[in-house]
């Protein structure tokens, strides 16, 4: 049995830190203890200012960061953008400025590892950071994808594929979209993250996940320790077969989708996305 939480959030800070804290409670935080060496991979997807609903919103990224601090953990933020730099990416998202004062380590992925993921792949190229930390938390931004129909818990985890590998994957998704859906459950079964908070307070609709996409105000917050367990949720509320999201079919067929997943928060209703 898996379990989603769900919270209608907006980014005021005050309210919203306390939010991100008790869905960190809730999901078992308390794990996280003195000296723990954290890695937050947020959406880095490229540069673009918060409004345009882009990247993970830079208060998002504080709240959690500052509750690793709180726990006494180690954090580091980490991703591999699709487009510009990291430094580009992080001071137009606002994130620079939101970690001010923080200690915190903020890197690009550079460095990969082999790692074994089974079939069809065998072995994949992962970041090592991810690989490596103690704990992962993932945080992904809800958006519309045009190829993968939404970017959420599971997508966010190709971020871990670093540099030029991403757009050689895309291309091959262009092709075969069931490889390509296989290819992010198996990343995402290989970093596992321990956490998933989804920013869908201010989401994207249209064509997204870049810049051809537009901003839609959602007010929600979901989290849970299964990512394949969160989208499907999302799906459902969003008014949407969870089978037509490619990766919840792969997760299905591999016996990775909860049978029993139980939301628990605030109540909510949107219409799909267009």
């Amino acid at each position: 049995m898996s379990t989603v939480y769900v919270k209608r959030a907006a980014y005021h800070y005050p309210s919203l830190k306390r939010q991100l804290f008790e869905v960190m409670e809730q999901m078992g935080g308390a794990s996280i203890e003195r000296g723990c060496r954290v890695l937050i991979k947020p959406n880095l997807l490229g540069p673009a200012p918060p409004s345009r609903a882009m990247i993970t919103h830079p208060l998002v990224v504080k709240g959690l960061v500052e509750y690793v601090l709180d726990r006494g953990g180690k954090v580091q933020v980490s991703d591999s953008p699709a487009m510009g730099t990291i430094e580009k990416v992080l001071k137009e998202g606002g994130i620079l400025e939101a970690l001010e004062g923080l200690e915190v380590t903020i890197k690009e992925f550079k460095e990969s590892m082999t790692v074994e993921v089974g079939e069809p792949f065998r072995q994949l190229e992962i970041a090592r950071d991810a690989l490596d930390a103690d704990v992962l938390i993932n945080l992904p931004k809800l958006k519309t994808h045009t190829q993968m129909l939404l970017t959420l818990a599971v997508k966010n985890s190709f971020g871990c594929i670093v540099g030029l590998r991403k757009p050689q994957w895309h291309l091959r998704a262009g092709v075969d979209r069931e490889l390509f859906a296989a290819l992010l459950v198996r990343i995402c079964q290989a970093v596992k993250p321990q956490f998933t908070v989804l920013d869908g307070i201010l989401a994207m609709e249209g064509e997204g996940p870049g810049k051809g996409g537009q901003p839609k105000q959602l007010g929600i917050l979901l989290a849970s320790t299964d990512a394949v367990a969160l989208d499907a949720v999302v799906c459902h509320l969003l008014g949407i077969p969870e089978d037509a999201l490619p990766t919840n079919r792969v997760a299905r067929r591999w016996g990775l989708l909860s049978e029993t997943v139980t939301t628990v928060g605030d109540s909510w209703q949107v219409p799909a996305l267009k």
